[in-house]
């Protein structure tokens, strides 16, 4: 977990890697429901791997934005418990 932990939080410019994983899975989302609402407005046929692509990069995105914002809160075990002398162990 802690790896994935800091690959949530690299940052890339001012922002870390989740926030920008939600925001273009977020965009894709949008893209996804206005390209079968686009083709009904236009009046205009899309075909339906163009909207089943988009639900599963949709998908693939939220899972792993999902994934990475868990991570942040789990806690591993080594950090769970302090040690303080020979026999005593107290949790957090």
């Amino acid at each position: 977990m802690g790896t994935l932990r800091e690959i949530a939080y690299h940052y890339l410019g001012p922002y870390p890697v989740i926030f920008y994983l939600g925001i273009v899975g977020y965009a894709f989302l949008l893209a996804t429901a206005g390209a079968m609402g686009l083709s009904r407005v236009l009046k205009k046929r899309r075909p339906v791997k163009v909207h089943r692509w988009l639900a599963s990069v949709t998908l693939l995105l939220a899972t792993l934005h999902a994934l990475l914002g868990i991570a942040t809160r789990i806690q591993d075990r080594s950090s769970r418990f302090v040690v303080r002398g020979p026999l005593h162990v107290f949790g957090p």
